[in-house]
């Protein structure tokens, strides 16, 4: 029994020793630092993640817009662009074929805007194809037409948008 006794004053002896014999008041005081220390490294954790998913959206933003200007880059890449007038005419008959949302209307020296595949409202700033509308399918190969479209003549291209950023409408106007 006294070696009993004499092993748990040991352990007792060892326990105050290494700190695990804390009073009421100092246990309460870890547990309230480490409390706050948890407190602060969710707070971080918090922080992060809340920055991370900025950045995220900020990053999605820009793909989106950079597909979006992809998609369109068939059509975009005419504004300020000077091409030739068999160009004008392929751009055309591509856009009626493929039944694109795009209106082309060129201005040739003889005659005012004609619109092709749809017809152009400025006021509005829309396209229409509505059976009143005036537009054409198709170019004129009569070259003593007024709308007559030379191959050899060079046009400078213009892209009109729309309110939602859509190229609605491409002008061609004769240099």
């Amino acid at each position: 029994m006294e070696q009993r006794v004499g092993k748990k004053k040991f352990y007792n002896k060892m326990i105050q020793q290494n700190g695990f014999g804390l009073s009421t008041a100092t246990r309460a005081l870890v547990i309230g630092v480490a409390v706050i220390i948890v407190c602060v490294v969710c707070s971080l954790a918090l922080y992060m993640s809340k920055q991370g998913k900025s950045a995220i959206n900020t990053g999605t933003n820009q793909y989106n817009k950079m597909m979006e200007d992809y998609q369109e880059l068939d059509r975009a890449m005419y504004d300020g662009l000077e091409v030739s007038g068999n160009e004008v005419g392929l751009l055309i008959g591509r856009m009626v074929s493929q039944g694109a949302y795009t209106e082309v209307r060129v201005k040739t020296k003889a005659s005012d805007f004609v619109c092709y595949n749809y017809y152009y409202d400025e006021d509005k700033n829309s396209i229409t194809n509505a059976d009143k509308a005036e537009y054409l399918l198709a170019t004129t190969l009569e070259k003593g037409a007024d709308h007559y479209i030379n191959p050899q003549a060079d046009f400078l291209g213009k892209v009109i948008k729309n309110a939602n950023g859509t190229i609605i409408c491409i002008d061609f106007v004769q240099q």
